[in-house]
């Protein structure tokens, strides 16, 4: 084998190995934010504040509910007041897809469950939704969700 047909062979195999490499951890952090997006959810329904702060940045995130008027930003803060209020939190999200573009993803699924006064259970809805979610330092925060009835 000739010195320049080992240089290219050589250069293919290392490029399908970056290739590889490159795809495995676009796919970890595409986990890693569907894993985000459910994890929020399920730290909602355990009233875990610390859990949820994680995800949610101190300038908050918007959101946009079909039974709101206007566009609002959740705060920490309304986390807190939420958690320690008797509402009944139980949240879900399932079928959870995920589209990455660098440090940004759009996540959709839909969200189970409902967030209630306690003297009055609501009915678990089922709200479709979008999420946009951005990476900082390896750690995916919520910016966005719109949610549908």
């Amino acid at each position: 084998m000739s010195a320049t047909i080992a240089r290219r062979a050589a250069g293919v195999v290392l490029t399908a190995a970056a290739l590889a490499a490159s795809t495995a951890g676009r796919a970890a952090a595409d986990r890693d934010v569907a894993s985000a997006t459910v994890d929020l959810y399920a730290r909602m329904t355990a009233r875990d504040l610390a859990g949820v702060l994680r995800y949610i940045p101190a300038a908050g995130f918007t959101e946009i509910d079909p039974s709101a008027p206007t566009v609002h930003v959740l705060k920490p803060a309304a986390f807190e007041a939420l958690f320690n209020s008797d509402a009944v939190i139980k949240l879900r999200a399932e079928d959870v897809n995920v589209q990455r573009f660098g440090s940004t993803a759009v996540v959709t699924g839909v969200r189970l469950g409902s967030v209630g006064p306690k003297d009055k259970p609501s009915d678990a809805l089922r709200a479709p939704f979008t999420m946009v979610w951005t990476s900082d330092n390896g750690s995916w925060h919520l910016r966005h969700i719109q949610l549908s009835y």
